[in-house]
């Protein structure tokens, strides 16, 4: 309290029909701020996530159902805290709430594969086999190869212009050929 305002202390002590000096003494003793954070908590009607209560349980849930679809741990943090928040459960000490997403990506990497052993058939497979396979001659993933055709076709269609004037595809696109796209060359 030594760091507020004299103002304010003579509010707040006029507020609460003590004298001020007395608010000064407050928070000296550690367990008076807890006791009383706690009090406020309380009537608030905020809850504590503490290991193994349905709270705790339930920021379990939330992020690995959210880690099933994103793996960004400072979105999941992000994520946990509005949870939180929307759910009136004080927050766990960062370095707790971190492991919390930490277990949360681990539990996801190995659902995943359970979740969808029976979408991948054989043919989706070998589709996903071809595209993923990195093609030497280009030093890059083929996914990433496919997904530049499809923009150079797309910027192809937006750009060409059969007149005299065509524009250039920046230079870190593969050029699109007549086999590939079905349409020539546009430099």
């Amino acid at each position: 309290m030594s760091s507020a305002p004299p103002v304010a202390l003579a509010r707040l002590a006029k507020r609460l029909g003590v004298d001020a000096a007395v608010l000064e003494e407050y928070g000296r003793r550690e367990q008076t701020r807890t006791d009383h954070l706690r009090s406020v908590a309380k009537y608030l009607g905020w809850k504590q996530a503490l290991p193994g209560n349905a709270e705790f349980k339930e920021l379990e849930q939330f992020l690995l159902d959210r880690a099933m679809e994103h793996d960004s741990p400072t979105l999941l943090f992000n994520l946990a805290r509005e949870y939180l928040i929307a759910a009136k459960v004080i927050r766990p000490g960062v370095v707790t709430l971190m492991e919390i997403v930490g277990t949360a990506r681990n539990a996801a990497t190995d659902l995943i594969p359970q979740t969808v052993a029976d979408l991948l058939t054989e043919q989706v497979c070998s589709d996903l086999d071809r595209i993923a396979t990195p093609l030497a001659q280009y030093g890059v993933p083929g996914l990433v190869l496919e997904r530049q055709r499809v923009l150079a076709d797309e910027q192809y269609m937006t750009v060409y212009n059969p007149s005299s004037r065509r524009r250039r595809l920046p230079p870190n696109l593969p050029s699109p050929s007549p086999k590939g796209s079905g349409h020539p060359p546009i430099w």
